[in-house]
């Protein structure tokens, strides 16, 4: 096991510091103590590790920064309607004769129970579990001169009522935002249940009012392709083709359940058919002490186009007030009551559900619809209109373990016929099966790459497919026997696949493979596992053995994005409330890292434009096992890409992986077409996103510039990233 322990992240009590007796060893155990250690396994190395973090210096801050905080905040709509129906509950209290007394469950910055002491409220309860935020309220709350407010730092079902209590007495008007993109996803349902209960009066008044869940039945071979395994063609010489099957066991499973949530509106409506109108299925009262924490829903509609019902759209509303004339909505742009002027937002997005037995329906037919959901969760199912038709009673349960671990994204890159038709081009060029004693190895997870090679172009030689996971290894060997592949091909856990000391002449790999890609990654260069992977196989490697794909590239471009600064934005003034403290709690965190960090998010889902050309700024040779040495490159970006006479915001840098397959097909994980400043991203993978903390404007060709300094750890398969901007 590797212990990671940064030296910087020692400090001794200056007390002690003066103490002369205190030898070396008491000075490494009181070291270690103010240490916790957290075990995981290193995404890029696969080694299994230990990382120490400081409990005194760590700064939860920089999880408050990596939230969805400032995104709430930046939503205008939703801040304005909260306002309004805030103000409405408290008039109508007060015009019953009695004191507005409010609960704000899940509190955050306290932004909605200054927005009650504003209108009036006379007494505020703001309970927040997250302790750095409930420490964030009650300084933006000071900082506004609210001491009326009272934040408690529980989670809601653990706050009492009574003397000498969290609460002196129960409220009258309840005050949430506990919903997440599915609705209930973040517990909202025993929330509601819990405070009804217990700290609320019997005739309060809830903002929101209530919610109402809608979906919508499509075919999508788009979306479909997140969910289902299916043939893959993979194009022979004169005109022919063969196919890939899949596992039977595959096609049947259902698949998991769980939402699959996205920014639906950026799904062209090219790529879906719309089969039934929007419908609604769910409507929660929260205001009512019998919301139940379970129920289900059955509808009947009218199909509108003819297709196949593969995949249930599902998006939410909000009524904000008893009388229903605030309503926000969750809609996607096709379906939102103000389409030109929608307000855009991350923390709730949309909700896709896949059907777990697709059908066909023709245009004008009636189609059944089932909905269902538990405290925390909602699935669909449709069936068509038939007399005898059974309800269907229990959520559908993934039964055939190998589909878990094939992710919705993994499945859309597999289903991929540019994709895989690009590997297949670059293994009809190597050199291998011209004596059946020639060995392959494949090192990704969940691949079908050795499938490809032996339907294509290998006729013979043996592969191994390395699966660490015992149930990636029984998924792809089904895979193989399905396809009558297991003479040629033996899925092992690990290569050579003998445990006992083996003759490494017996054991020469000719060609090693890689797409690369494995479960465990999250950011682009993760898959350099591959290249770790490789490094361990060195011994086995024969003199002239191949290697695909050949390098790797780390690229990087500055852009502006439409949207999604608004995350990591500084906030300032919310409705007239001043939540700068927070900004400033979170800027002090951020300047405690050495090196900045990039996040994971999925481009194709957040418009932006490119304000440099994209560089490839460090390159990764396969040929060679992964140095001693770190991989340093510094230089600049020019922010050059936009016309001279429009102004322009970077708003910080994108990352992303290049896989050169040989010297002429490559694989990109970022940007796969250009056009200009437009670039399309892939869909299959997430970038890599640096955020500037104060983003740059440009104005007329002043040549800025972004400075950068990357760093690659050959000994963690870390990456240290510094970005800068200086008007020159």
């Amino acid at each position: 096991m590797l212990f990671c322990i940064r030296q910087s992240s020692f400090s001794i009590p200056k007390v002690l510091q003066k103490v002369a007796a205190i030898t070396p060893a008491q000075v490494f155990r009181l070291k270690m103590s103010q240490l916790q250690f957290n075990q995981r396994v290193n995404p890029t190395t696969g080694k299994m590790e230990w990382v120490a973090q400081n409990k005194e210096d760590y700064d939860y801050f920089q999880d408050v920064a990596r939230s969805s905080y400032a995104d709430m905040l930046h939503d205008t709509e939703r801040n304005q309607m909260y306002y309004k129906a805030i103000k409405l509950a408290v008039k109508s209290m007060h015009e019953r004769g009695k004191r507005a007394k409010v609960l704000d469950i899940g509190t955050g910055t306290g932004l909605l129970s200054m927005m009650a002491d504003t209108a009036g409220a006379d007494s505020i309860t703001a309970i927040e579990v997250f302790e750095p935020m409930a420490e964030v309220a009650r300084s933006v709350t000071a900082a506004n001169g609210f001491g009326k407010i009272n934040v408690i730092n529980k989670h809601s079902t653990e706050v009492a009522v009574g003397e000498d209590k969290d609460m002196q007495e129960k409220a009258n008007i309840l005050v949430t935002e506990l919903f997440d993109t599915e609705l209930i996803g973040e517990g909202a349902l025993k929330a509601y249940q819990h405070a009804h209960k217990n700290l609320m009066e019997d005739d309060c008044i809830a903002v929101p009012h209530s919610a109402t869940t809608y979906v919508q039945l499509v075919e999508s071979d788009v979306m479909d392709s997140w969910h289902s395994l299916n043939p893959i063609e993979i194009p022979l010489e004169n005109g022919l083709s063969t196919d890939i099957y899949p596992d039977p066991r595959m096609e049947k499973c259902p698949g998991v359940p769980a939402v699959h949530d996205i920014q639906l509106s950026q799904i062209k409506r090219s790529e879906f058919t719309a089969l039934t109108d929007a419908v609604e299925v769910f409507k929660f009262e929260w205001g009512s002490k019998t919301l139940a924490a379970s129920g289900k829903s059955y509808v009947e509609t009218t199909t509108v186009n003819s297709g196949k019902v593969q995949v249930a759209l599902s998006w939410w509303t909000l009524s904000m007030d008893q009388k229903g004339e605030i309503i926000l909505s969750t809609a996607p742009y096709w379906y939102h009551p103000t389409p030109d002027n929608m307000q855009w937002r991350d923390h709730w997005i949309q909700s896709v559900y896949f059907i777990p037995k697709p059908f066909n329906m023709i245009q004008g037919e009636t189609i059944c619809i089932f909905a269902f959901h538990d405290a925390y969760s909602i699935w669909f199912d449709a069936k068509p209109k038939k007399t005898d038709i059974i309800i269907p009673h229990e959520r559908p349960v993934c039964d055939y373990l190998p589909r878990m671990l094939w992710s919705r994204p993994r499945l859309g890159m597999l289903n991929d016929a540019n994709r895989n038709l690009a590997f297949s081009k670059a293994l009809k060029k190597v050199k291998f099966g011209e004596s059946v004693d020639d060995v392959a190895v494949c090192v990704s997870d969940v691949s079908l790459l050795p499938l490809i090679a032996c339907k294509t172009c290998f006729t013979n030689g043996h592969i191994y497919s390395i699966e660490n996971d015992s149930i990636g290894q029984k998924g792809i060997r089904n895979i193989v026997k399905k396809n009558g592949l297991d003479e040629r091909v033996s899925v092992v856990e690990k290569f050579p696949p003998d445990d006992s000391t083996p003759d490494k002449s017996n054991y020469q790999i000719n060609l090693l493979l890689g797409e690369p890609f494995f479960n465990a990654s999250f950011l682009p260069w993760h898959d350099l596992r591959f290249w770790y992977a490789r490094t361990d196989l060195q011994s086995y490697l024969a003199a002239e053995a191949q290697i695909l794909p050949l390098k790797a590239h780390l690229y990087i471009a500055a852009v502006e994005f439409e949207n999604l600064w608004k995350i990591r934005a500084p906030v300032g003034i919310v409705e007239g409330f001043d939540v700068s403290v927070m900004d400033g709690m979170i800027d002090h965190a951020m300047e405690m890292k050495d090196y900045h960090e990039a996040e994971p998010h999925a481009l194709w889902e957040y418009p932006c434009k490119l304000l440099s050309d994209p560089k490839s700024v460090m390159t990764f040779n396969f040929s060679n096992p992964v140095p001693d040495k770190e991989i340093v490159s510094v230089g600049d970006l020019s922010l050059d890409l936009y016309d001279n006479t429009s102004t322009r915001t970077c708003h910080g840098v994108v990352l992303w992986m290049v896989y050169d397959l040989d010297e002429e097909i490559s694989i990109s994980t970022g940007i796969t077409e250009r056009k200009g400043f437009t670039a399309k991203w892939n869909i299959h993978h997430k970038q890599g996103v640096f955020f500037l903390r104060k983003p740059l404007t440009l104005k007329y060709m002043k040549n800025e510039k972004v400075d950068y300094e990357i760093a690659f750890i050959p000994t963690t398969g870390s990456f240290n990233m510094k970005f800068n901007i200086q008007a020159r």
